[in-house]
Formats: structure tokens, C-alpha cells, sequence
């Protein structure tokens, strides 16, 4: 089917061959050419208008206009993240002081980490999606599998009773074929909205394919946006769809009457039929979200500020005598602190809102502790050289993972703890299975892992370092003498927040090493800060004491 072509903006005549992304309007190849010649025009950026059609109409939209002045847009405001013609400066934006020329802002940003990051997103839940269909049609493939053993065990079984059988076995079958296409017909539905969001993503993947060769920088710029948006909506209908029963694996399995050989006086039915689901390995995407698109010019220490939600107390546990070394965060919000006191020995699970909900008594001293999914936790027994792996729901231990030598600092990265030893960070998976060692220059207590490199403090040389996964060091950060820092985090731009126990002071690092912001101190309630998380869904906060008070902020850039 032809393509239909838009009549000269110019002429109004012909039909038209290119498009400009600068004059906004679509050229016929004669004006095109009166175009290139004209000075004020020239220099214009032209392509084929069939490449323009291409473009999503999201992005196609996006004007370089002021709808309101009907100026065109000269510059970027970073605070309020929106482009500004001379009126908007002068009549909106006149207190605004972070104001850049809107070319500097939106110059690379094909190649910015921005728009490498929507692809990478993409692709990899096009990936995620393909997976889930081949797991649902290897499980459906298998109730063949399932459906021939019990058949054949019902044969062995009838062999010594096969009169009095004979019908039960028939209506087992019956049964078994019912429960079976039961099964597949669900499966064949879930597949079917798989791949329907499959489509849909290969069809994103496309679209941004498109942009990237064919869109002016402004339009990739605010479509970066929009599709921002869009992604963002599926990823959280996609991630909600795995923690539902819905994805879980089915098998069907049967239950034999245990009084076969007396089946004439006791034998009602030949067996019960059931479902049983195994929960599936849990699909991850590769990369995680950051929370928003982010102007690389704007995103600097100086900017993030701190907006105090709510400071709450963690009870006393066997002592009054509260020892707060590690803290993170479930993703419903709930907060688990590890209590390091000689008596108390014990995880304490706290809301937001400061209500206590449980404490955790283990056997040993815990100095950190690590949020692995919403029902399970893993804390480091220093003094046992353990990894303790706890169920916070029915507060038991699951199992023991031993280590080389004493473990501080324990966070839970892609899919694998990661765990500060003495002169070492150790990577091993939740089974226990080590993956990787990375030695430190000195010793480290505390560690943070973001985008591929490795953050940690030792507080034997006042310092803060930042190194490459294979241990090469990219940066090392300075602190003042005594300032004792410990604990470290990320936020999602890459930023790095430390306490510093001694010098009762929170700061915040540039993720270049150079430049950094205090942002705490003891004015601010900070008596031997010692405990940190930053929750980077909700840019929330978490700083706590030694003593067991606790801080919540909201951080904004």
C-alpha cells in the first residue's frame, strides 16, 4: 500500500520529499532545494520524509515552539525540567538560577547514558518476555511427560486389583484428561498476554531503533520522556505479573490410597488428583531502573537536598543498651536494623511509620544485615564467621553460609550478597556458592555496588574508595582525620552517601570522587551515625544511630 505524502508546507502544492526538523515543517524537492540555497536556512538538517513517517507520533509531535508565547525555545530550566522561551524566563522563570542554553542541554543526547539506558530497558524486557514464554511452553510440554508416568503407574497398580478398578481408573482418567487441559488452556492464555506485551516491546525496541536514526536531538530529548513513561507503566506491569501465582509452575501429581490390597472394603476412589506449584527461578532485568531521566548537567552533590520525614527510636531489647550497626529495607517499606549488643543478639523489623513489628533473636552477634526478596533477610555473624539466612515471617533460620574469615558489611546486588571481609569483598549467592573474591588496598567495613563498580570505606586510612568489579582502582576520596567513615550507599544517579561515626557527619561524594556536600551533623540529631540505606523507588533515606534512633529523609536533586 503506498505511502501517503503530506503536501509542501512551503508551496502548498507538491508533494513533499523531506522534512526539517528546524523550520518544523515538511519541503517538495523544488523548495528543498531554494532551502539549501537561502542563508538564514542553509544549514538546516533535512531528512527523507519517508524516514520522518517513521517516527512515532509522540515524538513527531514535539515542537520547538512555545505554546504559549509562540516563540520558539531558547533555553532549559534543570529545576523545574522544561524548556523556557525569552517569555517563559522573563515571566516564570525570572528566580530560577539553574537556566542552560537548551543546544548544551540536548547536544549528544543519542549517545547519552540516558538514551543508551531507555535501549538497554527495552531489549531487555523483550528478552524477559521470551523467557517467560519458553518457561510456560517447556511446563506445558511436560504434562505429557507427567500424564504417561501416572498412567503407567496406574497400570502396575491394577495389575493385582484390576476388577474391582476398573471403573475408578476410568474415572481418573477422565479427571486427568480435564485437569490437564485445564492446565494447558491456562497456560495458553497466559501465553497469549505474554505475547502480546512481546509484540509491544519489540515494537518500542523499533520505534526507538527509529529516533535514534532518524529524530532531531530536541524531539529524542523530550521523547526520552515520554517513552520513559511508557516503559516505566509495563516494567512495573511485567515485574507485578512474576510476584503473582499466575507465572508459577504447574505439575500435576497423584496420591494413592494407601490401603490398595484391602481396595474391596476401603477403596472408594482410585487417587486424587493435584496441582502443585514450584515457584520458577524469578526473571530479573538486567539493568535497574533508575528513577527518572536524568540531565547529567544538573545532577551534581550540590543539588540534593534533604527533607526530614519522621526520627523514631528502636525499642530495647534483653538489654536497654542498643548497639544499631546495619539497617536496610523491604520494599513494602518495612525497615530491619541489626542489633550488634553482646545481649540483644537480635534483627528488629520496624514500618516507616516507626511501630515496632518483631524482633529476630539469633545465636550470635550481627553486624549487618540484607534485604534478599520480601520474605528473607541475610545478616553477617562476625564473631562465627557466618552468613545466618533468616525467613522474617516465621523468624527461623533457613541456613548458614560459612566464611574465610569475619564478616561486616552485607548487601544483596543483582541476584548475589556481597559481604566485606577483612582485606576482602567476597560475592556468593544466596545458596552459598561463592562467585567471586576482590581484594581491598585496606581494610574494609562497609560496601555499596552500583552499575558494574564497587564502593567502600575503611576507617584504618580515613578513606573512601571506588574500584572497578576486577578490583582496579578508579578513585580513592580523602576524609578528615578522625571523621571514622562506615557505612556507604548509592542513590540511583550514582551519588555516594557515608557516615562518618566519629565526626557525627553525613555526606554526600560526586560519583567522580572530587567533589562532595556535608549534609548532616550532630545539629541535625547525628550522635555516632553508624547505620545507612538509600531506598532508590521512593529516594527515601534511612540514617541511624549507634543508639538506635532512627531518621528517615526524602533526597531530591
Amino acid at each position: 500500500m503506498a505511502t501517503f505524502l503530506p503536501k509542501c508546507d512551503t508551496c502548498m502544492t507538491d508533494d513533499a520529499s523531506v522534512w526539517c526538523s528546524e523550520c518544523e515543517e515538511v519541503i517538495c524537492y523544488d523548495c528543498e532545494k531554494q532551502h539549501s540555497r537561502i542563508k538564514l536556512t542553509k544549514k538546516h538538517n533535512t531528512i527523507p520524509i519517508e524516514d520522518y513517517q517513521k517516527l512515532p507520533s509522540s515524538v513527531a509531535d514535539i515542537k520547538q515552539e512555545c505554546k504559549v508565547h509562540n516563540n520558539n525555545f531558547y533555553f532549559y530550566c534543570l529545576i523545574h525540567s522544561e524548556p523556557c522561551c525569552v517569555s517563559c524566563v522573563s515571566q516564570e522563570h525570572d528566580t530560577c538560577k539553574n537556566l542552560k542554553p537548551l543546544t548544551e542541554v540536548v547536544d549528544g543526547v543519542k549517545s547519552s547514558a540516558a538514551f543508551e539506558d531507555l535501549e538497554d530497558r527495552a531489549k531487555d524486557i523483550s528478552e524477559l518476555i521470551g523467557n517467560l514464554i519458553k518457561n510456560k511452553q517447556d511446563n506445558k510440554r511436560s504434562f505429557g511427560f507427567q500424564k504417561n508416568r501416572i498412567i503407567s503407574e496406574m497400570q502396575n497398580v491394577r495389575k493385582t486389583i484390576n476388577i474391582h478398578l476398573d471403573k475408578l481408573e476410568k474415572d481418573l482418567l477422565a479427571k486427568l484428561d480435564n485437569e490437564e487441559k485445564k492446565q494447558c488452556k491456562n497456560i495458553d492464555s497466559l501465553i497469549e498476554k505474554i505475547s502480546k506485551m512481546g509484540k509491544h516491546f519489540d515494537q518500542i525496541v523499533n520505534d526507538l531503533k527509529q529516533i535514534k536514526q532518524h529524530a532531531s536531538d530536541f524531539q529524542t530529548f523530550f521523547g526520552l520522556h515520554e517513552w520513559n513513561k511508557k516503559i516505566e507503566k509495563d516494567e512495573k506491569d511485567l515485574m507485578s505479573l512474576q510476584s503473582d501465582k499466575i507465572l508459577d509452575s504447574a505439575d500435576i501429581h497423584i496420591e494413592y490410597s494407601p490401603i490398595l490390597m484391602k481396595f474391596e472394603t476401603y477403596v472408594k476412589e482410585f487417587g486424587k488428583l493435584e496441582v502443585k506449584s514450584s515457584s520458577s527461578k524469578k526473571n530479573v532485568l538486567k539493568k535497574e531502573k533508575p528513577g527518572q531521566i536524568i540531565v547529567p548537567i544538573s545532577n551534581t552533590v550540590d543539588n540534593i537536598k534533604l527533607t526530614s520525614i519522621r526520627s523514631f527510636k528502636t525499642p530495647d531489647g534483653v538489654s536497654s543498651n542498643i548497639f544499631i550497626t546495619g539497617i536496610d529495607m523491604f520494599d513494602d517499606g518495612r525497615i530491619v536494623f541489626a542489633d550488634n549488643q553482646h545481649l540483644n543478639k537480635r534483627l528488629v523489623i520496624m514500618n516507616r511509620e516507626g511501630n515496632f513489628i518483631k524482633n529476630i533473636q539469633l545465636d550470635d552477634r550481627c553486624f549487618d544485615v540484607a534485604v534478599i526478596d520480601k520474605d528473607t533477610v541475610a545478616s553477617t555473624l562476625v564473631e562465627k564467621k557466618k552468613i545466618v539466612i533468616v525467613d522474617v515471617n516465621s523468624s527461623r533460620v533457613q541456613r548458614y553460609i560459612l566464611s574465610s574469615a569475619e564478616c561486616y558489611g552485607i548487601i544483596f546486588s543483582g541476584e548475589q550478597l556481597v559481604v566485606s571481609l577483612p582485606k576482602t569483598i567476597q560475592f556468593v549467592d544466596p545458596s552459598g556458592n561463592s562467585l567471586s573474591t576482590l581484594s581491598t588496598v585496606n581494610k574494609s567495613m562497609y560496601c555499596s555496588v552500583l552499575d558494574e563498580k564497587l564502593y567502600y570505606t575503611s576507617h584504618n586510612s580515613e578513606a573512601v574508595y571506588s574500584t572497578k568489579l576486577n578490583g582496579e582502582v578508579l578513585w580513592k576520596f580523602d576524609c578528615q582525620k578522625y571523621d571514622y567513615p562506615t557505612s556507604i550507599t548509592n542513590d540511583a544517579s550514582g551519588n555516594i552517601f557515608v557516615v562518618c561515626t566519629e565526626s557525627d557527619r553525613l555526606m554526600v561524594l560526586g560519583n567522580d570522587g572530587k567533589t562532595y556536600t556535608i549534609l548532616l551533623t550532630k545539629e541535625n540529631g547525628l550522635q555516632k551515625p553508624r547505620a545507612l540505606h538509600y531506598d532508590r523507588k521512593s529516594s527515601t533515606l534511612c540514617v541511624c544511630t549507634l543508639s538506635g534512633q532512627c531518621f528517615l529523609y526524602k533526597a531530591t536533586n
